[in-house]
């Protein structure tokens, strides 16, 4: 779950050309221009599948929430380690459905110990291939207490909790920052929408940026700063928690 599926990966790439093939008409009219901006499209489409993962892994640790619930709720009722997964598996299945990842994910723990691998190993590969800390700090708590025989029941709590204030938090910020992203979304936008409608209002209006060499140069050093803004933008408002 480290990188992105072949298809998120190509519909990236879409989304990144596609957005170069628009710069390049505005900017330059040229389909040229196209060619000499494919790394910014592959700068565009590392954003994107960025982006996705970041959605992927969210969701994931959503589902990965519910899951160390429902199984300490098993191991409070006094089923053992390995049933409890099998219960979590479960219950997943009944929230997210049997293809959710998370789902898949214990279900892949209580196949691997049913091959004799020690449940500890197994959910030490579960959060190899997760790729993210909360469910790896599990992992190695999880571990450490099957190892010396601490109460799981009690550190999964423990574990829920904390990973529960963390997601609270984010929701938090995303809340109150989700009316600027709005606002930001539209500024983007506005140079873009304004070539568009002085194109399509007064044809020829703009001629002399596309057709000069001192017009490509000031289109150049627009079009810098409109990405430079925008990326600036997006830096801003990536917040980690």
């Amino acid at each position: 779950m480290e990188s992105c599926s072949v298809r998120d990966s190509a519909a990236a790439l879409f989304k990144g050309a596609a957005l170069t093939a628009v710069f390049s008409y505005l900017f330059y009219r040229s389909i040229a221009a196209f060619f000499v901006l494919i790394p910014l499209t592959l700068v565009l489409s590392r954003r994107f599948a960025g982006k996705q993962r970041k959605k992927e892994k969210d969701r994931l640790l959503f589902q990965f929430k519910d899951g160390i619930l429902a199984l300490a709720a098993s191991l409070r009722a006094g089923h053992s380690a390995e049933n409890a997964f099998v219960d979590a598996a479960e219950e997943l299945a009944l929230l997210y459905g049997r293809e959710a990842p998370m789902t898949r994910e214990f279900r892949r723990v209580e196949a691997r110990t049913g091959m004799n691998v020690p449940l500890e190993q197994a959910v030490a590969e579960m959060a190899g291939r997760c790729g993210l800390q909360d469910i790896r700090t599990f992992s190695e708590v999880f571990a450490a207490a099957r190892r010396t025989g601490g109460e799981l029941g009690r550190m999964i709590l423990d574990t829920v909790q904390t990973i529960s204030g963390r997601i609270e938090v984010r929701e938090e910020i995303e809340t109150l920052l989700r009316g600027r992203q709005y606002e930001q979304m539209v500024m983007k936008m506005v140079p873009v929408f304004l070539l568009i409608y002085m194109d399509l209002t007064s044809p020829g209006y703009f001629s002399v940026l596309y057709e000069t060499v001192f017009g490509r140069s000031v289109m150049t050093i627009c079009f810098a700063l409109y990405i430079g803004a925008w990326f600036l933008a997006d830096r801003i408002a990536d917040i980690q928690v």
